[in-house]
């Protein structure tokens, strides 16, 4: 598994006309992959496979009731790699424009989230690849069971990048569901459980992934708070010799203002 580095940053304005508001928000984001380790000792670079992207996305939504705020999204990015062309020879710069319709509710006081149904498209440089065009959904749901207890459950459909030659991208489509539960005050434990299917868009390879895990949280003070978590990774494909089963231990220290 070769290990990747994500950094961003996003600026957004907004502007509200009684019930109706509109916002315009810009992304910058860089993905930069460690180098492989083979199993001679020696390293490969994937410095083909680094690349920046260039998001803009506008919204507009409407006020139907506190509760209920349907809305149009538009999005549009670009990826830029660092090579012009990978190691198989394919130049894997693109263009993506994305399109959803859905709304923010609130249901009751303990029901809340959002909802979109839309379409991608992604247009490679490269004529040898193949333009992704899908239908995708996003949700987010959050259930407050308890003042000690929430259910999230999360789903999002995303375009990723491919080294496999003839592969133009990934279509991703995640769902994840994670319950939270405060044993005191500062404990706090989480399970999660995950499932998700990879359509590799040029070939007819498909990937299903599964995950569980759990974690604990443990607040030092309002600021500071150590994180642990162990979670257990299973991915089932159609494509031989790609199937595995990883154990992943994390921990980590949060600082929050």
């Amino acid at each position: 598994m070769i290990g990747s580095l994500l950094t961003g940053g996003t600026v957004g304005l907004g502007q509200r006309f009684n019930r109706f508001d509109v916002s315009i928000k810009g992304d910058v984001e860089r993905t930069v992959y460690q180098q492989s380790q083979l199993t001679d000792g020696s390293t490969a670079s994937n410095d083909d496979r680094n690349y920046d992207q260039y998001a803009g996305a506008l919204r507009g939504s409407y006020e139907l009731s506190p509760g209920l705020i349907p809305f149009a999204e538009v999005i549009g990015d670009t990826r830029v790699h660092d090579l012009n062309t990978d190691s198989s020879g394919y130049q894997r710069n693109s263009n993506g424009i994305t399109g959803k319709i859905g709304t923010k509710f609130e249901f009751t006081r303990l029901l809340t989230g959002e909802a979109a149904l839309g379409y991608t498209r992604r247009v490679y440089e490269d004529p040898r690849l193949q333009d992704i065009s899908a239908p995708i959904g996003n949700v987010s749901l959050i259930y407050t069971a308890s003042a000690l207890t929430t259910v999230k459950l999360v789903g999002r459909s995303t375009i990723g990048e491919s080294t496999i030659p003839g592969v133009s991208g990934v279509l991703y489509r995640d769902i994840g569901l994670q319950v939270d539960h405060s044993f005191r005050q500062w404990l706090v434990g989480s399970l999660k459980l995950g499932f998700g299917v990879d359509d590799y868009v040029g070939n007819d390879r498909l990937d299903k992934r599964y995950s569980a895990g759990f974690g604990l949280t443990y607040k030092l003070n309002r600021s500071v708070q150590i994180k642990g978590e162990f979670r257990q990774d299973w991915l089932q494909s159609n494509a031989p010799n790609v199937d595995y089963t990883a154990s992943v231990v994390m921990l980590g220290l949060r600082f929050q203002r």
